[in-house]
């Protein structure tokens, strides 16, 4: 949400740089993430059935670290800032493809609509309406406290892009506690999906297959 913003006031773009630049990389990356993760995701549960899980967990771990030094690029160094948080960006949009499955895996058919319906409810309520608002707040409150550290009763611009830029950090900080909370998910996901599927006794990759 705030990465166009990221790019004008702390990198120097322009509005149309800022937004093309972000445009393209939010397309490219995402993308190739819910690709990827779909392909992947399809492959990896005929291994083992906590494998979508652990895929979303590496993926949610692996964009900590991408995210982090992205936004830790010096002011100007537009180029390697973008890059590294679009990469991390695709690692994130791998949840989708692969958690939305291991939902299904261990939801028997006839509720599977209701449960997402759920879900949706849960995720976009609790956390995709809150987390821009959340996040705007702490980058205001960051930028008058950088302003007060030096002094000055205005908060300027540079100040609004010392506090959207502390604020960023929220980003691996979240990507770090997903793929902890993933992980969890996954040491139990086997025994749900033996106990979905025990009434006949097809196995838990049966029942996936089954349901594809």
């Amino acid at each position: 949400m705030f990465f166009p913003a990221f790019l004008t006031r702390y990198h120097g773009l322009s509005v149309g740089q800022a937004g093309l630049w972000a445009g393209f990389g939010y397309g490219a990356a995402g993308l190739a993430g819910g690709l990827i993760a779909g392909a992947w995701g399809d492959r990896v549960i005929h291994k083992r059935n906590d494998g979508r899980m652990l895929s979303a967990s590496a993926a949610a771990l692996m964009a900590a670290p991408l995210a982090l030094i992205g936004i830790r690029q010096p002011a100007g160094g537009a180029a390697a800032s973008i890059a590294l948080i679009m990469i991390a960006y695709g690692f994130l949009n791998m949840y989708y493809g692969l958690v939305y499955a291991a939902i299904h895996d261990v939801v028997a058919p006839a509720v599977r609509g209701t449960t997402m319906a759920v879900y949706f409810l849960a995720m976009y309520l609790c956390g995709a309406s809150f987390g821009p608002l959340l996040t705007g707040r702490l980058s205001d409150y960051l930028a008058h406290t950088a302003a007060h550290a030096s002094g000055s009763a205005v908060v300027g611009e540079a100040y609004r892009a010392i506090g959207l830029h502390r604020a960023m950090y929220a980003i691996p900080v979240m990507s770090a506690a997903l793929a902890l909370a993933l992980y969890a998910g996954s040491r139990t996901i086997a025994a749900d999906m033996a106990a979905m599927s025990k009434p006949d006794e097809a196995g838990p990759r049966a029942v996936v297959q089954s349901a594809r």
